[in-house]
C-alpha cells in the first residue's frame, strides 16, 4: 500500500469566513479527517481490545498556510505517518491548490489512549505489528518547529463556557474548536487587513461540556501572539502561538499609497 494518501476538497458555500477564504475551522476538520481515513485504510484507526477501546487524540499540532483557497476552489491535502515512537506518532500534512503547489502545511503529534483510563499505550504493543512499512520519511515536512509559549498575564481576556456543540466522540471538547475559541478571543477589526498564517497548538489536558475556559493572551513580537487556556481550577488546558500577517491586498494598498507600485 502507497504511504501517501490524498483526499481533495471544494471550498463549499459557508466553508469559508467573511474574507471568502476556507475558515480555520473546516480546514482543522478536513485534517482530522484525513488523518483517520489514513489511519483507518491500514488498519490502525481506533481499536477494541480485551473489553477496552481505544482512540487517537491530537498532542500538538502546527499549521502553516501560505495562501487560502476560496469559495468554489478546490484544494488536495495530503497526509503521512513521518515517524513514530512508543507512544506517538508524527504525522505530516500538505495542502495544495488546484494547480497542484503547495500553499500550507501541517504537522502533529499523536498519542492513542484508552478511553476509560485516558493514558497513552504502548502502539506497537497495541497493534501488535509494526509501522514500518507504513512510514514515509522521505516526503519533506518542512514546518518551523513549536515555540517555547510563555504567558505572564494573571487576568484572562476571554471566557467561554464549553457547550453541547463543542464535544466529539471522545466526550471531551474536539481539538479543532480550541482553535476556534482562540481566533475568537481577537477582535474581528485584526482580521480586516491581515490573516492569521500559522497556529501553534499544545494539548496538556482535556475539557468537558458545561466547563468554564479562561484565555490568557500577550503579544510576542509584532504579528505574534501567545496564549493560554486554562480552566476555572487553574488547570492548564493547552498552550497557543497565533501569527499574522498582512494580506496581499493590504500590501498592495500600502506599497501604492507610499508611491513605489
Amino acid at each position: 500500500m502507497q504511504k501517501v494518501d490524498s483526499f481533495t476538497y471544494t471550498v463549499e458555500p459557508f466553508d469559508d469566513d467573511f474574507t471568502g477564504r476556507l475558515s480555520w475551522g473546516v480546514l482543522g476538520k478536513h485534517v482530522l479527517a484525513c488523518a483517520e481515513n489514513h489511519a483507518g485504510a491500514r488498519g490502525f484507526d481506533r481499536l477494541e481490545k480485551d473489553g477496552h477501546r481505544y482512540l487517537w487524540v491530537l498532542s500538538r499540532v502546527v499549521f502553516e498556510m501560505d495562501e487560502w483557497p476560496r469559495r468554489g476552489e478546490t484544494y488536495t491535502i495530503s497526509t503521512w505517518v513521518r515517524k513514530y515512537y512508543r507512544f506517538f506518532t508524527d504525522r505530516c500534512f500538505d495542502v495544495a491548490n488546484a494547480e497542484g503547489h503547495i500553499i500550507g502545511r501541517v504537522f502533529t503529534i499523536w498519542a492513542m489512549i484508552d478511553s476509560e483510563t485516558r493514558r497513552p499505550q504502548a502502539l506497537n504493543e497495541l497493534f501488535g505489528h509494526t509501522f514500518d512499512p507504513y512510514i514515509e520519511m522521505e516526503r519533506p515536512c518542512d514546518i518551523r518547529p513549536f515555540s517555547r509559549i510563555r504567558v505572564a498575564q494573571d487576568a484572562p481576556a476571554a471566557m467561554r463556557q464549553t457547550y453541547y456543540s463543542d464535544i466529539d466522540e471522545n466526550n471531551h471538547v474536539n481539538s479543532i474548536r480550541y482553535i476556534e475559541f482562540i481566533l475568537d478571543a481577537f477582535p474581528k477589526n485584526m482580521y480586516e487587513n491581515r490573516e492569521v498564517c500559522r497556529i501553534e497548538m499544545a494539548y496538556n489536558s482535556e475539557t468537558y461540556c458545561d466547563e468554564m475556559l479562561q484565555f490568557f493572551m500577550e503579544p510576542a513580537g509584532e504579528e505574534d501572539w501567545h496564549i493560554v487556556i486554562k480552566k476555572g481550577t487553574g488547570e492548564t488546558v493547552c498552550h497557543s502561538a497565533v501569527t499574522f500577517k498582512e494580506t496581499e491586498t493590504n500590501n498592495h494598498k500600502n506599497i501604492t499609497e507610499n508611491g513605489t507600485d
